[in-house]
C-alpha cells in the first residue's frame, strides 16, 4: 500500500530474517501493467559511479535529457543490502 501512494519503504533487521524474499514477493505481486521494478545488490565494492550506472539500466531514453522506465511503467528501484560497509563473515553479499 505504501509503495501504490508513492512512499519509500526501508525495512530492516538481522541477517537471514527474510527482508529480501519478503519484498520480491510484494514486487512480483504488484500489476504488471502499472508497475516495474529493478533490483540492485550493494556491496564493499559499489561505489558512486558503479551506483549510477545500476540506476541507469532499466531506463530508456525518451527525449533528449529525459529517460524513463519502458512505456508508461512505474519504476520501483528494490536496493538490496544497502549498507554493507566491508564484507562479512556470513557472505550474504552477493
Amino acid at each position: 500500500a505504501l509503495m501504490e501512494q508513492h512512499h519509500p519503504v526501508m525495512l530492516i533487521g538481522l541477517a537471514g530474517c527474510g527482508k529480501t524474499q519478503s519484498c520480491l514477493g510484494l514486487l512480483k505481486s504488484l500489476p504488471p501493467d502499472v508497475f516495474t521494478y529493478y533490483a540492485m545488490n550493494m556491496s564493499y565494492y559499489t561505489d558512486s559511479t558503479l551506483l549510477q550506472t545500476m540506476m541507469e539500466n532499466p531506463l530508456e531514453k525518451k527525449a533528449g535529457k529525459l529517460y524513463a522506465p519502458p512505456g508508461k511503467l512505474q519504476l520501483i528501484y528494490f536496493v538490496d543490502d544497502l549498507n554493507m560497509p566491508a564484507l562479512d563473515k556470513y557472505n550474504t553479499q552477493s
